[in-house]
């Protein structure tokens, strides 16, 4: 073709005379168009997609900027890789077509710039006999299309092989068909020049006899043709195929002038003549269409002969298989049966040392019945009494239980009166009731100022309280200061600091009392403070945690935003409650900073200094000062520094504090490198506390129940009976009494859980998650336990 060299590339072809070739393009849907056409009017046919593809010439050098030598060679084959799996994934869109049409589909393509010539190429080498192709693009499709509009389709129409029957569609009707017949009447006339004004003489060989077909043209009349048909020999052995040779003679115009008249003359015959012999074309024709479909049907019968035949052939192939597979099972069967008669004369030389045995136990059994009868009428005899003990036990002890529970009742009985009525009546406070607590504000009562207010003690019906006057900035009115106090007063949790009631006249908040001052003082043995031994400490640490978490995971969530030691209380047992949670809200934002304070802004996590708001990460710093703190109690200032010296040099214990007993080296270390974590200056690389920071120190909690009395002495070498930790109550932090399962899953005292539920809440302490129900079930099984535990110690 023009000097190119082309490989034309096929799969699945098999039988080029029963198949039809259908040409697509890119446009799939004017190619499923073309499908569809030849699947209806070929039905039971074999389809081949015929596709033409124009590589894609991305790094031509035409551009004299571009030279072969500037472009990498794994860029051009990578382009070329892309080009072929497109063009592959357009065939396949083609034949899944096909497929889902229940037609066995095939493909052949070539690529070459040029497409009409590319299809003649295939049609040639291939010896294509059946084609359609579309006639034009659907856009030019209307009712009236006769004609061939594409191109690509007028050139194939002209210059594609007379054996070729080419059916030209559009939009899904056929506009045009070139048999073999019309190809060679178009084919003669693209042979004759226009200068040509003689005549042209086609003959037909089919077999032994011939037909001659002369065309003549009349000069004086342009376009006008004069046919002379002249039939020979016998048309009766017409093939369904025949096979045209066409010479093609030309003459002047003159000769044919001068017989001119004779052909006037000789008109009437020769009409004749041409009407007979193109009956007899039609009837060779519709024989030769027969024939061609008996040929077909027979040829089908032989595939189906041939397919039964592979069939059958399978069918005994894999029953020779089976049978083969059979006779290796016998083999196997017959040494499993050679073996297991065997081991079958094996077991029975064995039964019969095993009879011999059998005879002498069933001596020695008649003998140890009789003992046996003797020891279970001694058996009877204790069952009995024992039940008899069993029996006045349980009731003596549901005596026992129930006068207990009435103790406790009665002894919490003016103490759950006090606390609902604080709950319900208590809320509100006057202005007045403030004054006349704090005695008229006395310094005496004071135990505590900062940025953020005084705070003094008192005693508000009857309860000690601890009364915070918070600055009046008046940025807030009394409804939004006493709705967020009122939010803020539903926030509860074993580890904060309860808010008892407020006084929206002074902007006043009334606390809980917790006798045993803050963890400062403590840290720095102020006021006579005694130190904190190592227990205490870490499980000070587990419960500052336990308390973040909580108020992390409120919905909304909110942060402190002022943790550091003067802020976490601690209480007649030393559990550690978080203070002044939440009072940042109750604040004006413009005034509410303690960042200028130098002791305070240590514990201030460094972005929230440049930036503003309180956030997690905030209190996880905080956190981790604190943590530092409570392992070597020196001065906020450059801890983290310290403690990062020891650690690198491995000298942990030099800055460990000695006043707090014998530190587990391990334990320390673990939360010494914890706590360098919390106070990274990028927040995004601080531990989170729920799933990095409490998995870590909460399993520490077992360690720390309390060593020593801290009233007498944190050194005191008295130990004490370690508390199971199932039975400390998760709120209250004591043994419970009257223990009780919730919906969680979690034991509580009775008292805690119910006063936890009445105060609106309906989420468990300890997950934060929805309980399911309020119910509670009382655990007796383990208030049995502690019982006797009790009573051992």
């Amino acid at each position: 073709m023009s000097g190119e060299e082309v490989m034309i590339k096929a799969e699945g072809i098999c039988d080029l005379e029963n198949t039809v070739f259908v040409a697509v393009g890119k446009n799939v849907k004017e190619g499923k168009s073309v499908l569809s056409w030849a699947l209806k009017s070929f039905a039971g046919r074999r389809i081949c997609v015929l596709h033409v593809h124009q590589p894609n010439h991305l790094f031509s050098s035409k551009d004299g900027k571009l030279s072969g030598a500037k472009l990498k060679q794994h860029m051009v084959k990578a382009c070329q890789e892309l080009d072929r799996l497109r063009l592959h994934k357009l065939l396949n869109q083609y034949l899944l077509f096909i497929s889902q049409a229940g037609i066995q589909g095939s493909k052949v393509w070539l690529e070459i710039d040029n497409v009409e010539k590319g299809i003649i190429h295939i049609i040639e080498e291939r010896k294509i006999q059946w084609l359609v192709m579309g006639a034009a693009a659907e856009t030019h499709y209307s009712k009236q299309l006769s004609e061939l509009k594409s191109s690509k389709a007028k050139f194939v129409c002209q210059h594609a092989h007379m054996h070729c029957h080419i059916w030209f569609t559009c939009s899904g009707y056929l506009i045009h068909t070139r048999s073999m017949d019309n190809a060679l009447l178009s084919r003669m006339e693209s042979l004759s020049s226009p200068e040509d004004k003689g005549g042209i003489k086609i003959r037909n060989h089919v077999d032994d006899g011939y037909e001659d077909l002369n065309i003549l043209e009349d000069p004086s009349k342009p376009g006008s043709k004069v046919v002379k048909v002249e039939i020979k020999g016998d048309y009766s052995r017409l093939h369904s195929r025949n096979k045209h040779d066409v010479h093609l003679h030309h003459a002047t115009s003159q000769p044919l002038l001068e017989e001119g008249s004779f052909h006037r003359k000789a008109s009437s015959v020769e009409r004749s003549r041409l009407e007979h012999a193109m009956m007899d074309a039609e009837n060779s024709k519709q024989r030769a269409f027969e024939e061609s479909v008996k040929r077909w049907r027979a040829e089908e019968d032989a595939m189906e002969a041939i397919r039964m035949a592979e069939v059958s052939y399978k069918l005994s192939k894999e029953k020779e298989d089976q049978r083969r597979e059979q006779e290796e099972n016998l083999a196997k069967q017959k040494e499993e049966i050679e073996g297991l008669k065997i081991q079958h004369d094996l077991y029975l030389k064995e039964l019969q040392k095993i009879q011999e045995k059998k005879l002498v136990l069933e001596s020695q059994i008649t003998e140890s019945s009789y003992a046996g009868k003797e020891l279970e009428e001694k058996i009877l005899q204790a069952v009995e009494l024992l039940i008899s003990f069993r029996k006045q036990r349980d009731e003596m002890q549901v005596e026992r239980d129930n006068a207990i529970k009435e103790v406790n009742r009665f002894r919490k009985l003016a103490q759950d009166d006090a606390d609902e009525y604080c709950i319900q009546n208590f809320f509100s406070i006057s202005f007045s009731d403030i004054i006349e607590a704090t005695q008229n504000f006395d310094p005496s009562s004071k135990i505590g100022e900062g940025k953020l207010g005084s705070v003094y003690k008192g005693i508000i019906h009857h309860i000690k309280v601890a009364i915070k006057m918070l600055p009046d900035f008046g940025s807030l009115s009394d409804s939004d200061f006493q709705n967020k106090a009122e939010r803020l007063s539903r926030v509860r949790h074993p580890n904060l600091v309860t808010l008892m009631g407020i006084c929206s006249e002074s902007r006043s908040l009334a606390y809980e009392f917790l006798e045993n001052g803050n963890l400062e003082d403590h840290l720095a043995c102020r006021e006579k403070s005694r130190p904190l031994h190592w227990h205490h400490r870490i499980r000070i640490a587990v419960e500052i945690c336990s308390a973040l978490i909580f108020v992390h995971a409120n919905d909304p969530c909110i942060g402190h935003g002022n943790l550091r030691p003067t802020n976490v209380l601690l209480d007649a047992k030393f559990v550690s409650k978080i203070s002044d949670f939440g009072v940042h809200l109750l604040i004006s934002q413009n005034e509410n900073s303690n960042y200028d304070d130098l002791e305070a802004s240590i514990y201030v996590d460094p972005e929230c200094i440049d930036k503003g708001p309180v956030t997690v990460e905030s209190d996880v710093y905080s956190f981790g000062v604190i943590l530092l703190r409570l392992l070597t109690a020196r001065p906020a200032s450059g801890i983290v520094k310290d403690v990062k010296c020891a650690l690198e040099s491995g000298n942990l214990g030099s800055v460990l504090d000695s006043s707090a007993g014998d530190w587990p080296i391990d334990q320390a270390e673990l939360l010494a490198y914890l706590a360098l974590r919390c106070c990274e200056k990028d927040p995004l690389n601080r531990p989170n506390m729920l799933s990095e920071v409490w998995p870590t120190i909460e399993p520490m909690r077992d360690i720390c129940t309390p060593h020593s009395d801290l009233n007498t002495s944190s050194h005191s070498s008295k130990s004490q009976k370690r508390i199971p930790p199932h039975f400390v109550c998760p709120i209250f932090q004591d043994v419970m009494e009257d223990p009780h399962i919730a919906a969680d899953g979690y034991t509580y005292e009775g008292d805690a859980i119910k006063g936890w539920l009445y105060s609106g809440h309906n989420t468990s302490p300890m997950t934060n998650l929805k309980l399911d129900s309020c119910d509670l079930i009382p655990n007796y099984a383990l208030y049995r336990a502690i019982q006797e535990w009790q009573q051992q110690s």
